[in-house]
């Protein structure tokens, strides 16, 4: 102690300072030193839950671009397929359709066709019978002026029946 006294130190202030620098350094390390280590620990938890919940959004990010990725491509063979089908039923629609003109066409045509033959032969009778009493007259002429009577009428019966059977 002499030498601290001849260095021109004072003992008793320079414990009286390292105990107040003690008490101080307490104090500091116990209201603001570890409050601070306290904060910044925190807050380093903090940053790191907030990394942490960034790879999360990330990866959830991309497996909802994957999800949505997939789900387009669902939606593209769905609508790819649901106009397939609609292009074949629209298709065999169109086929039912001309079938359908087609045979209405046939319908109308075999009509007609009836019709017609129906009118070919009313004609072809009228024809018949015209010419059936024109040949049947012409004969009785013929028949007045060269053959007897009971000639005439043997030979009118006989046209009479086998005329018709000739002109079909």
């Amino acid at each position: 102690m002499e030498l601290l006294t001849k260095l021109g130190i004072d003992w008793k202030l320079l414990l009286a300072q390292i105990v107040n620098f003690t008490i101080v350094l307490g104090v500091l390390t116990y209201f603001v030193y570890r409050p601070l280590l306290d904060l910044l620990d925190r807050r380093r938890d903090r940053i790191a839950k907030a990394m942490e919940e960034v790879k999360q959004i990330e990866h959830q990010k991309a497996e909802l671009d994957a999800f949505r990725l997939e789900q387009m491509r669902k939606i593209d063979e769905e609508t790819g397929a649901f106009l397939e089908r609609a292009k074949r039923e629209a298709e065999a629609a169109g086929r039912k359709m001309v079938d359908e003109a087609k045979a209405e066409a046939d319908r109308l045509l075999g009509r007609g066709r009836q019709q017609l033959e129906e009118e070919r032969a009313k004609v072809f009778a009228e024809v018949q019978g015209t010419l059936v009493s024109m040949i049947v007259r012409m004969t009785e002429k013929i028949l007045a002026r060269e053959f007897t009577a009971k000639d005439q009428e043997r030979i009118v019966s006989s046209l009479n029946k086998e005329l018709p059977s000739l002109l079909r």
